[in-house]
């Protein structure tokens, strides 16, 4: 099993139309996101259960879709994306999360592995189901090791979607968060980008969880090039511990001659030795969800038995245990684009 890169240069691959095929995807983007799994009967789905389609093959990318995925493995980060487009999905029950378990583990079977699921289940108005999707996620990482990779696109801007993010997070149940910054009105800005993801960073409680969501396009709500540079280089020099960024998505890339592959990917890459994921979060106290004003105090204490635990040791006498201390700053909140 893969594990998620130290810095995160992802695309996501979509399975419409006459797409790239898998093994051609260009180098710098280390990891994939393959859009996506749907529910079955449409959204927001029948039972919970969720199938993956398989793309057209204008180019060989159905033909050749296994083998091509198994090569893509070898080198780089495969993620299973859930949901987006208009595809929610309802995990309101434990019997519909047991469905979601079931034919997502049904889809890893078939298409002969994958190294991570993206839950990309924020539509509109939509409550994501926190504890279902906590269970489910840990499910998933028992079943193929911790270094199963848990992302996640929320909206930057929904109250909602900071809560359920930091929830998982604290649960163990999720790796990586990338708000997303196009197709919305405001989203796309360099400026709103900065402020947001600084904001992000304070809420999620460490700078190695958070990634940014770019939309490298030349359609209404998606950035320029100028923008996505400039905006990585500002948030590298605040926050230098960013996991990565992703660009949505790799067909727009290709077809504007692969500006994000090519231009974008190398600076993200700047700096990645220093990038690391630690193993925990600190937690933080609870703070209403609304306001990011005022000065948060970060606190952790790791038990011997937790450290050991962590680490795979078996006599928790052999470890010490630490604690630690750090101040969280912050940032002013932008108002937020509309819905």
């Amino acid at each position: 099993m893969a594990p998620l890169p130290n810095r995160v240069v992802a695309g996501y691959w979509t399975s419409w139309g006459a797409p790239i095929r898998l093994r051609d995807i260009p180098s710098h983007y280390n990891t994939v996101f393959l859009f996506s799994a749907s529910p079955v009967g449409g959204a927001p789905g029948t039972t919970g259960a969720v199938q993956w389609t398989g793309p057209g093959n204008g180019r060989g990318a159905a033909t050749h879709f296994t083998a091509d995925l198994a090569e893509l493995r070898r080198t780089r980060t495969v993620i299973l994306t859930v949901g987006g487009a208009g595809a929610n999905v309802d995990l309101s029950t434990r019997p519909r999360a047991q469905a979601f378990l079931d034919s997502i583990r049904r889809i890893y079977g078939d298409l002969g592995g994958f190294d991570g699921l993206d839950w990309n289940t924020y539509e509109g108005e939509q409550q994501p189901a926190t504890d279902q999707m906590i269970w489910i996620s840990r499910q998933l990482k028992s079943f193929y090791g911790q270094s199963f990779a848990i992302t996640s696109p929320p909206a930057p801007w929904r109250p909602a979607d900071v809560a359920h993010c930091r929830a998982m997070i604290d649960a163990g149940a999720l790796d990586m968060v990338n708000p997303q910054y196009y197709d919305g009105p405001g989203l796309a800005a360099e400026n709103y980008i900065v402020a947001s993801v600084g904001e992000w960073v304070a809420r999620m409680g460490d700078a190695g969880r958070v990634g940014v969501g770019f939309g490298l396009g030349r359609a209404a709500d998606y950035s320029t090039l100028a923008a996505v540079s400039g905006a990585w280089r500002t948030l590298q020099a605040t926050h230098p511990s960013l996991r990565g960024a992703y660009n949505w998505d790799l067909a727009t890339d290709e077809g504007m001659g692969w500006p994000f592959a090519n231009e974008v990917a190398p600076l993200v890459m700047t700096g990645a030795a220093t990038a690391t994921l630690p193993t925990t979060v600190p937690p933080i106290i609870p703070l209403p969800v609304p306001g990011l004003g005022g000065t948060r105090r970060v606190a952790t204490v790791d038990t011997i038995a937790d450290l050991a635990a962590r680490c795979g040791i078996d006599d928790p006498r052999s470890v010490a245990a630490g604690s630690r201390q750090e101040d969280v700053g912050t940032s002013p909140r932008p108002d937020p684009p509309l819905p």
